[in-house]
């Protein structure tokens, strides 16, 4: 018999930035989300000027079947979740570096952003982001994980968006985008001055969000700042079977890439899912309720784990597959408790992915984000993705957490001001009477004297 458990741990929150500017340039989830308490208004019901705002209400989110999606797409997106832990360990510097990244957190978040963008715009983040799923397949599978997520009896889950927006009467989120992030991702919305006040609802958000795993995850609003998108989800699970103090090995040694060895302590025990993939060897580990598990792959020996990534990212195997199609056979495991902070900046990555025109402010498309108020021109793009995660894996579960911050920069252009021609014939002058098809001079003078 072959177990099918879903591959998902940890505690994840993603957070989109839009900035604005002012140098001028070119061109013009399924479960309900409660409507957050509206700290912007008195105890009498009026609206406190200069204070966060709540306009979720009227909003309707979509319903979405976890029947509407098949596992050939959730491998698309597991497959664009490889190539990107293997780009970021490519990326860095220390080859000894330990990389976490959540990919379920960036596509969230970047999926947010989809809903605003265009052109090839749109096309390179499907592409990149998604694996070449369409947005509205990206909304509709991570909403999908998001309810199954929220309806797991036996883990602690939770699972929120919202929408920040400076309220400032020159660029406005168009209504029609608003609309979108709600109904496809269960997004609260809410305008607000960006101001200190606000720096504190949102870090007051995340740290409710998250389980106050995350407390903070911006320390200043820049002017630049224009709007945050953000994706929380908390995650605690038990491990389905307890370990035993005869299973938790003290004073065992962990061999580092170097090949220098750290103490560590050690847990054992006999696992029944097992699978293969590209030579590294696997396993998964139930959480309590079987709805979910941590996953091992160990590399065969002599082979990083970025060598590893490289083989599997490029070969096309199946990881997704993989997992859901692993044997109920015997395997002896090994885990070591670790905790683990990891932080990356994560634009270039994604450049080096070919996914580039987002990040161009000559080309970035997403038009159907924002819209000005007195119709001056205006340019969206990415300006960087910022990534912050941490894991604690031991005897007793695990819970971890993420944040990404996708800063978007907005540039409004004040219309320029043509400079008027004068010619003044106040002196001597060339003059004709010319064909204006050809150009032909059909009369053809100077005029030195008015004498």
């Amino acid at each position: 018999m072959k177990k099918k458990l879903l591959q998902v741990i940890g505690l994840f929150s993603a957070i989109l930035v839009l900035s604005g500017c002012s140098n001028a340039n070119k061109n013009p989830g399924p479960f309900p989300v409660p409507v957050s308490e509206n700290p912007a208004v008195s105890e009498s019901g009026e609206t406190i000027p200069g204070e966060t705002v709540n306009l979720t209400e009227g909003r309707t989110p979509k319903e979405i079947e976890s029947g509407d999606v098949s596992p050939e797409q959730f491998s698309a997106l597991s497959d664009a979740s490889v190539k990107l832990l293997y780009q970021t360990m490519q990326d860095e510097e220390d080859p000894n570096k330990n990389i976490l990244i959540s990919p379920l957190s960036v596509q969230t978040a970047l999926g947010m952003a989809e809903l605003g963008a265009e052109g090839d715009t749109l096309k390179q983040m499907e592409k990149i982001v998604n694996g070449n799923l369409s947005r509205e397949e990206l909304a509709l599978l991570v909403n999908s994980l998001a309810k199954t997520m929220q309806n797991a009896p036996d883990v602690e889950w939770n699972v929120a968006n919202s929408l920040w927006f400076r309220d400032d009467g020159i660029i406005v989120p168009k209504e029609e985008y608003l609309n979108d992030v709600v109904s496809h991702y269960h997004s609260d919305v809410f305008k607000a001055p960006f101001d200190n006040r606000t720096l504190k609802d949102i870090n007051g958000w995340v740290d409710t969000e998250t389980k106050h795993m995350i407390p903070e995850i911006i320390s200043e609003i820049p002017e630049e700042a224009y709007m945050y998108l953000i994706n929380a989800v908390a995650f605690e699970a038990e491990w389905q079977e307890p370990y035993e103090d005869d299973q938790v090995q003290e004073g065992r040694y962990f061999t580092n890439l170097d090949g220098s060895e750290t103490e560590t302590t050690m847990l054992a025990s006999k696992e029944y899912g097992y699978f293969t993939l590209e030579g590294g060897k696997g396993f998964l580990k139930p959480y309590k309720g079987g709805e979910y598990s941590f996953v091992g792959i160990l590399p065969e020996e002599g082979q990083s784990p970025e060598e590893y990534l490289k083989k599997i990212s490029s070969s096309g195997a199946d990881f997704s597959k993989a997992v859901r199609e692993a044997e109920d056979e015997e395997v002896n495991v090994l885990i070591p408790e670790f905790t683990q902070d990891y932080n990356k900046e994560l634009s270039e990555i994604f450049k080096e992915m070919e996914m580039e025109q987002p990040f161009n402010p000559e080309q970035a498309e997403f038009y159907q984000m924002m819209e000005p108020v007195n119709q001056s021109p205006y340019q969206v793009w990415i300006g960087k993705i910022l990534h912050k995660t941490h894991i604690e894996v031991d005897r007793k579960g695990t819970k971890a957490a993420a944040v990404t911050a996708v800063q978007m920069e907005l540039c409004t252009a004040v219309m320029p001001v043509e400079e008027v021609k004068t010619v003044r014939l106040d002196r001597p002058f060339v003059y004709a009477v010319v064909d204006n098809a050809t150009g032909y001079p059909v009369f053809f003078g100077v005029q030195n004297s008015m004498q």
